[in-house]
């Protein structure tokens, strides 16, 4: 079998004059978790249902465990490409208890009912075989739709939103619990969400989708600490752009001078985590507290720069708490990103917010296995 459980290879998909999926490349090994994370619209569900075979790429191909399922003159259906589905609302049948809703993708066979006890073993569920699904919590239907799609063994297993209808608390726990089920599995899983901490705490690989495109794939901690351009960082949220001009390893802007990740040179847009910036009381202070939010175990304050006026969001969670229309001085706890400004073209009216161009893992290598 394929070392390579995944690779999907420029992938287009219109509907009508509409790109929903443009040149998206993906390779992924097996026993890997890979986030597609992306705001709605951006094409992740797409890219999904083209793995899945519910839609056809217009061009490039797809090959499942080394087989090629489409591509020019190759579509193979859905039920034949080895893959597990898990649906954003579980798509189990009510008239049909759980071990049948498990043995539902199961060919008849003697070992079918041990292979239905095994996985609810798996999921936790070794109990509830003659439940109904609306005898069961939500986080136990999401379970009950995962033991069905692990059942006939797939090669890969698909989950779009899978968390997105439950509340705050049972996303938190059974995100944890997905996770560990799929890694005692053995399981390579592409799941789709906008859950920053969803695709960051449970995937090996998070591939950020922008406009069609994949903008950039690679571990969470890079993604998050590095993100390729201003585009991905202001989806991800947490950061604030500040101009500036490199010179070399710092960059001057109007906090003073601040040390660079990577040595840049010339016009810059610097990245500021929220949670980075440190606040101090001080009467000629850079900025001025606008406003302060208790969030149980950090303050959120939004300040306002006096030369500027441009407004940065501060997350702390140590330190005295700000005052509203307090002067204080901004430090930083580490070194920042600087993306360097393009020159504006007539037509784009913030090319610094324009999402790059696609990044792919590099061809067969594995991520860093946790």
């Amino acid at each position: 079998m394929s070392d390579i459980a995944l690779r999907c290879h420029q992938l287009a998909k219109h509907f009508g004059p509409t790109p929903a999926v443009r040149d998206v490349s993906v390779t992924l090994p097996r026993g890997s978790i890979l986030s597609l994370l992306g705001p709605s619209g951006c094409g992740k569900t797409t890219v999904l249902r083209l793995i899945a075979g519910f839609e056809a790429p217009d061009s490039g191909w797809i090959e499942i465990a080394g087989r090629r399922v489409a591509g020019p003159e190759v579509f193979v259906p859905p039920e034949k490409r080895r893959v597990g589905m898990v649906f954003q609302d579980y798509a189990l049948f009510p008239h049909l208890t759980v071990a049948r809703n498990v043995a539902y993708g199961l060919t008849r066979r003697p070992e079918a009912e041990t292979r239905v006890r095994e996985v609810l073993q798996l999921v936790g569920l070794p109990d509830k075989e003659r439940r109904h699904p609306h005898q069961l919590s939500g986080g136990e239907q999401q379970r009950v739709a995962l033991a069905r799609a692990l059942a006939p063994s797939p090669a890969l297993m698909l989950l779009d939103e899978p968390f997105s209808s439950l509340d705050a608390a049972q996303r938190v726990r059974l995100r944890a619990e997905v996770g560990r089920i799929l890694r005692r599995a053995e399981a390579t899983a592409v799941f789709v969400t906008h859950d920053q901490e969803e695709a960051f705490g449970l995937a090996d690989v998070v591939a950020v989708m922008l406009a069609g495109r994949i903008a950039q794939a690679d571990t969470p901690r890079a993604v998050y600490d590095s993100p390729a351009d201003p585009a991905i960082a202001a989806f991800l949220g947490e950061t604030n752009l500040l101009p500036g001009t490199a010179r070399g390893a710092a960059a001057e802007c109007e906090l003073g001078s601040l040390p660079l990740r990577i040595p840049r040179f010339g016009p810059v847009l610097l990245l500021l985590r929220r949670d980075s910036l440190q606040l101090r009381p001080h009467p000629q202070g850079h900025a001025q507290v606008e406003s302060v939010e208790f969030r149980g175990h950090y303050h959120f304050s939004t300040v306002r720069l006096i030369g500027s006026g441009i407004e940065l969001a501060v997350r702390s969670a140590d330190g005295p708490r700000p005052r509203a229309g307090e002067r204080v001085r901004i430090e930083l706890r580490e070194p920042v990103t600087a993306y360097l400004r393009r020159p504006r073209p007539e037509n784009e009216l913030h090319p610094e917010t324009t999402p790059g161009g696609t990044t792919e893992p590099p061809e067969g290598k594995p991520p860093p296995q946790r």
